[in-house]
């Protein structure tokens, strides 16, 4: 989502809460305001470097399109000019592209309190307290941001940020809204607000459009402005105008991978699987390390080929080895590729596989956990492994040995203060007492799970289908089969879900 913006892009996959984060400078320096257009003052940074400022700005406007490869380079310029630029660092550090290049730039960050301007210290007491799992802390201090720089939309978008990381969404739109009065044209929150409505509960559909059209007019030479655009499209089910939106994204930016991959999802909700893969190719081939697998091996599970899928994952982690990128970026696209992968096998009911699978994300993950040197990455991939050995467990039918693994989950998190921790507990619970047929117990668990995510609707839907509850189960399936968003767990269920639909319709 767009609005993760404090959250690297590889983390997202694999569930990791991360960072945000800052005293009076000691360092005599000019301290530039930032402003927009509309002659609103922005949070203000310290740098005596003409150079390093301009690559800062210049970042800071790939950065809130969300473009974090181009943003990188710009605030790696910035600090080459000066190493101790603040903002420069921190910005870094939220657009790292592997959980070591995270860590490392996020310990830089941390390292200049010293040199930090008032704003800064600021964000370095909310990433300390993040890194701590302090909620309160973390608020208190988004909160104090906000009082101390009225006029500044950046403030008030980092308090949205915190309320919808914390499932908190009506109150992150309010505070969108606010950065919006703030600054019209600020396009972090156009685009926040628009996924918000498109994705996450309640959600408005022409909301989401109100706000894509108005980024699209703001921002009309940004890639990320069409391919949000193309995204409304792709769930209105106009297939064929989201194409155009994200070929226009191409077409601004030939290099933006994420523009090529686009097209690629949206050519495998179409059907056009070979089209699609050559969007993928195509992708991988503009992006930083082209080592993205999920959306190829997606076009294999549509087509009811899984065993294919999980060939192609399987070689590509395999390839990685040899590839020229750093470790960490290696370590990334394979945990990556696991995912895929032991979605794949659990749900073709292929215990032996989805161990081999499992065994193999272990020392992955001890890596990934070793490269982002941080306690909630830590709790966070601990719980994610129970996760999948409960799925194991329960794959080989050993249910008790399931629910005991399940159980796991509960104290790997028990130092995390986060609104969504049991999710993972709740969700392997809810599995193992569907396939041991307690439905009573199989609901209840399923309901504290995630509602917007479609793999727990689907599970609700088989768990009311297995009570008796048809019409309930019908009404999430018809939901589930106007999804047109390609992941692999839609890959998997879309076939099955439609011809229940199907039959539905014509009984």
């Amino acid at each position: 989502m767009i609005y993760l913006k404090k959250l690297p892009i590889f983390f997202i996959l694999a569930s990791i809460l991360m960072v945000a984060s800052c005293k009076d400078s000691s360092k005599e320096s000019a301290e530039a305001e930032l402003e927009d257009d509309s002659s609103n003052v922005e949070l203000p940074v310290n740098t005596d470097s003409d150079e390093a400022l301009q690559a800062f700005e210049e970042g800071l406007e790939y950065f809130d399109e969300g473009n974090s490869r181009k943003a990188r380079a710009k605030f790696d310029e910035a600090l080459k000019y000066d190493p101790d630029f603040v903002s420069a660092q921190m910005y870094r550090s939220y657009s790292a592209n592997s959980a070591k290049d995270w860590a490392t730039n996020r310990d830089k960050f941390l390292a200049l309190r010293d040199k930090a301007n008032e704003a800064e210290v600021m964000m370095i007491d909310m990433t300390e307290a993040n890194m701590k799992s302090d909620l309160d802390k973390e608020l208190e201090m988004s909160k104090k941001m906000v009082e101390k720089y009225p006029k500044s939309a950046r403030a008030m978008d980092n308090l949205a940020v915190y309320y919808n990381n914390n499932d908190q969404e009506e109150k992150a739109r309010e505070h969108w809204k606010k950065a919006l009065e703030l600054n019209p044209d600020f396009v972090p929150a156009m685009a926040s607000l628009g996924s918000s409505y498109l994705f996450d509960s309640p959600r408005d559909k022409d909301q989401a459009k109100k706000y894509f059209e108005r980024l699209v007019k703001t921002a009309p030479n940004s890639p990320r402005s069409h391919i949000l655009m193309g995204d409304y499209y792709r769930d209105q089910d106009n297939l064929d105008q989201a194409l155009a939106s994200y070929e226009k994204a191409a077409s601004l930016d030939p290099e933006d991978d994420v523009a090529l991959a686009k097209s690629g999802h949206a050519n495998s909700i179409l059907g056009n699987y070979e089209e699609a893969r050559k969007n993928f190719k195509d992708a991988r081939e503009a992006s930083e390390f082209g080592t993205n697998l999920s959306g190829e091996a997606n076009t294999y599970v549509y087509e009811g080929n899984s065993k294919e899928a999980l060939k192609f994952l399987e070689d590509g982690m395999n390839s990685f080895d040899s590839m020229d990128i750093p470790e960490s970026n290696k370590n990334i696209a394979k945990y990556q590729a696991a995912y895929s992968a032991a979605h794949i096998a659990m749900h073709d009911g292929n215990a032996k596989k989805l161990e081999e699978i499992v065994n193999k994300m272990k020392p992955i993950s001890k890596q990934l956990v070793n490269d982002a040197n941080s306690p909630v990455v830590t709790a966070n991939q601990e719980a994610i492994l129970h996760y999948w050995d409960a799925m194991v467990l329960a794959s080989n039918k050993k249910y008790k040995e399931a629910m005991n693994e399940a159980e796991k989950i509960k104290e790997a998190v028990s130092s995390i203060n986060s609104p969504d921790k049991l999710v993972p507990y709740h969700r392997a619970v809810a599995v193992i007492n569907y396939h041991m047929g307690n439905t009573e117990q199989a609901m209840e668990h399923i309901k504290q799970t995630e509602k917007d995510y479609i793999h727990d609707k689907y599970w609700m839907a088989k768990i009311n289908e297995k009570t008796g509850n048809t019409e309930e189960a019908m009404k999430l399936y018809e939901e589930i089969a106007e999804e047109r968003f390609n992941s692999v767990e839609f890959a998997l269920i879309r076939d099955e879900v439609n011809k229940k639909v199907e039959k539905n319709t014509a009984s």
